[in-house]
């Protein structure tokens, strides 16, 4: 084997009568090999070929950043997903069993008196619409329910509850879909848009009576909403569309699980305190930091609004201002219009309650093209303010008679329009836990 390695060597090897390439027999030797080829490398190893080398690799991670931000901006939107045990849990130590141990504190968790009902009356999103392609069936837990929310040949989205009323099949799960029916898994029977059977196989009629409860859907914002009534009444107001949508499209959103009562979530808005408390710290906080301003204001109807106004501080200059529209429009929708100096962009925040004290909260990012990329950018830093809220969602408790001082005159008027979404029929939150979706 030495002598065939001798002989490659002989074969490859060029004597060069140069004194930059002067090579012997004798430096290939098995002794000798690593060496040269150890000293060979180093030679090559100047200061300032590691200055070339490490430029060429900033470089290389620069375009390659770049490429990826226009990538998200323009062809793949940025979705940014932290699920409940991601946030505010950082005081549990980590392990194997680490979700188990934050259960557990979860459940011990207490979490005060006479807290409202968990699931006020209103719009709800349940889905985004560019994940419900025609014919495809998505299950989907809400409201302490679980639905079937599937789009018909026509290219609506219908939603209805899971059950089939035959013999209990999940319709979400193996159900398809026959033009704008719902089949069952089980035994075929099919279910209309209202939820009515049309179609039992071998059976000549569909028996009469057999339904399923249907819930009324509207697309806006880039989500599918569900109208839910604790009276069974007909929607109380309708969600308009933007205009703007029509022309501006979606650079991505970021989606929390949060565990908190739903009534805290937009309060959030109104504790105009809380934005130069918990929001006022930089991630360059050596340079600058945060000022945030607020008035909020309850409509005589189903809505609310809010002026915001932000400027970062950079070396005691204010750099970055940016004026913020907020729109509530009933208790888990929210449309925040931000106008900076790169143009407009529109944030639409989703509330829906999973279980009692359990929500899933969406930021929907849209914007022109021609800030697309700020736009995307957005949805990033917006998730990282944001979860310094949800740590504290995540661990506190309901205070229904707070300890109020001047400045939270807005909290009180608040409570007192949310107020309105609950109603006589509306589930206690007793009741409600006793068969929830939470843990």
């Amino acid at each position: 084997m030495n002598d065939y390695c001798q002989n490659v060597f002989d074969n490859l090897l060029i004597q060069k009568d140069s004194s930059n390439y002067r090579y012997s027999r004798e430096m290939y030797s098995k002794s000798t090999i690593s060496e040269y080829i150890y000293k060979r490398i180093e030679s090559h190893l100047t200061s300032e070929n590691l200055l070339i080398f490490f430029l060429g690799c900033v470089v290389i991670y620069i375009i390659v950043y770049i490429f990826n931000v226009i990538s998200q901006a323009y062809f793949s939107p940025n979705i940014y997903v932290k699920e409940l045990t991601e946030v505010g849990f950082e005081h549990i130590a980590k392990g194997e069993d680490r979700k188990l141990r934050i259960a557990r504190a979860q459940a011990a968790r207490r979490m005060g008196n006479k807290i409202p009902p968990p699931y006020p009356n209103g719009w709800f999103a349940i889905g985004e619409s560019e994940d419900l392609k025609t014919c495809k069936v998505l299950a989907v837990d809400a409201l302490g329910q679980n639905l079937c929310l599937y789009r018909g040949r026509n290219g609506k989205a219908y939603c209805v509850d899971a059950y089939c009323p035959h013999l209990g099949a999940n319709l979400a799960v193996g159900g398809t879909v026959t033009e704008n029916c719902i089949e069952c898994p089980f035994h075929k029977w099919s279910f209309d848009e209202t939820g009515t059977c049309v179609r039992v196989p071998g059976v000549e009629n569909a028996p009469k009576g057999v339904s399923l409860k249907h819930w009324l859907t509207v697309e806006v914002d880039g989500a599918i909403w569900i109208w839910h009534d604790a009276e069974g009444r007909d929607p109380l107001w309708e969600v308009p569309e933007l205009p703007e949508l029509e022309v501006w499209d979606s650079r991505g959103r970021n989606e929390f699980t949060v565990s908190a009562h739903i009534q805290e979530i937009p309060e959030n808005g109104a504790d105009v305190a809380h934005l130069n408390s918990v929001h006022s710290l930089s991630v360059l906080e050596l340079f600058g930091h945060h000022v945030w301003s607020a008035n909020w204001e309850p409509g005589e109807d189903h809505t609310a609004s809010m002026d915001l106004t932000h400027d970062y501080i950079l070396f005691g200059r204010k750099v970055g201002h940016i004026d913020v529209k907020i729109t509530q429009i009933g208790p888990g929708h929210v449309r925040l219009l931000l106008k900076s100096p790169v143009g407009p962009i529109l944030v639409s925040q989703s509330v829906t309650p999973l279980g009692p004290l359990q929500q899933k909260v969406v930021h929907r990012m849209f914007s022109p093209t021609k800030n697309a990329i700020f736009a995307m950018l957005l949805v990033n830093y917006e998730a990282k303010q944001f979860a310094r809220d949800v740590a504290i969602w995540n661990n506190k408790r309901f205070v229904s008679a707070p300890a109020y001082v001047k400045t939270d005159k807005a909290i009180r008027a608040f409570r007192n329009w949310f107020s309105q979404f609950y109603s006589e029929k509306s589930i206690s939150f007793k009741d409600a836990h006793q068969n929830n979706l939470d843990w």
